[in-house]
């Protein structure tokens, strides 16, 4: 219920009332055109219709590296789709809380909060211009903001998440470093129009992926053991940023009105969402802007850019992980772009080295 409260922010009371009538089904079916109807009153953004087409993931099997998505069918890659990770593995996996998105919209995180937490903490909310003016000039702006949840499966959240096991059955003594091969990217369907990849330009550089690793068991475990693998206090995680350092003409000039200003080819950094908040100025929560953080509601997203470090250790046994891709809404590429909707292709490829063995 939570939830569903959160999203009403972006309907009018028109579409609640049309909405509550209708069943469940239909409100799945139809969705993404709710979204699409309330694109104006998107947070930090508009008329966005972003699209994962493709996602698959992959391991280095020649390696001894498996993926599953429930734990109990390995393999050398998945892929990923909302009858994949939601309706095919309720048998295998019922328990499981993973999320689709059929539109990605903005929505903020700075990953999980401490090291007993195996979800990522996301806020999302809705913006308001006022007719008041910052010191640096820039229109104020107050902005709302309400933490998700993820206590069941989701086929039309606001962002992709699932949950992954990875086999490591080299027999290393030790645990292995495992990698993200530069295979991974996030890019658009070759067949997107050149001018429409401009236009999108600000919200490719936004795109982020995480990952928390929750925790391992042994190889040969029940499966019960392995789906409920919890954190006892040891949950690890990351958030990937591949394009940090790209800043589009259109963002650069957008940044510039509110009192920051950004170079193609050098990173701005990023102050996620840690906290629910009514009417905080949403210019406090920016670099560069002349005017004081708000380190309450806002803190420094630490992200990794390359595949140069490890991304975790896995041991020789089955460890499961948790996978996030998400249009980072504090990210200044991403505010206030128009756009007309584009497919992206997401791969997202891992390898491990036997580290364990030395």
């Amino acid at each position: 219920m939570k939830n569903r409260k959160k999203e009403n922010l972006f309907l009018t009371k028109d579409i609640q009332s049309k909405r509550n009538k209708r069943n469940k089904m239909f409100f799945l079916i139809f969705l993404t055109a709710i979204l699409l109807m309330a694109s104006t009153y998107a947070w930090l953004s508009s008329s966005l219709n972003v699209k994962i087409q493709f996602l698959k993931l992959g391991v280095a099997s020649n390696s001894g590296l498996y993926i599953s998505l429930d734990g109990v069918d390995f393999s050398e890659s998945v892929t990923i789709s909302m009858d994949s990770i939601i309706m095919d593995i309720k048998e295998n996996y019922p328990n499981h809380t993973n999320q689709w998105s059929y539109a990605l919209w903005p929505v903020s995180s700075n990953g999980i909060k401490n090291t007993n937490q195996d979800k990522f903490s996301f806020y999302t909310g809705d913006l308001v211009h006022t007719k008041e003016r910052n010191p640096n000039g820039s229109v104020k702006r107050l902005l709302n903001t309400f933490l998700r949840t993820e206590d069941s499966y989701h086929p039309g959240n606001l962002y992709v998440a699932f949950d992954i096991f990875l086999k490591n059955a080299t027999g290393s003594p030790n645990a292995d470093n495992l990698y993200f091969s530069k295979t991974t990217q996030i890019d658009y369907d070759e067949d997107t129009d050149e001018e429409l990849k401009l236009e999108m330009d600000g919200i490719l550089n936004s795109i982020r992926i995480g990952l928390v690793k929750i925790g391992s068991v042994p190889l040969l475990s029940d499966i019960s053991d392995i789906q409920n693998v919890k954190c006892n206090s040891a949950c690890e995680m990351l958030i990937y940023e591949p394009y940090s350092k790209s800043h589009s003409e259109a963002s650069i000039e957008t940044a510039l009105n509110y009192g920051v200003q950004m170079l193609d080819g050098i990173e701005t950094p990023t102050y996620g969402i840690i906290a629910e908040g009514t009417r905080l100025e949403h210019t406090n929560g920016h670099f560069g802007t002349g005017l004081p953080l708000n380190t309450t509601y806002f803190k420094l997203q630490e992200t990794v850019k390359d595949f140069t470090k490890p991304v975790f250790k896995v041991p020789n046994a089955i460890t499961k992980a948790r996978v996030y891709i998400w249009i980072e809404g504090q990210d200044i590429d991403s505010l206030e772009t128009n756009s007309k909707g584009t497919d992206l292709i997401v791969s997202i490829d891992f390898e491990k080295d036997m580290a364990g063995y030395e």
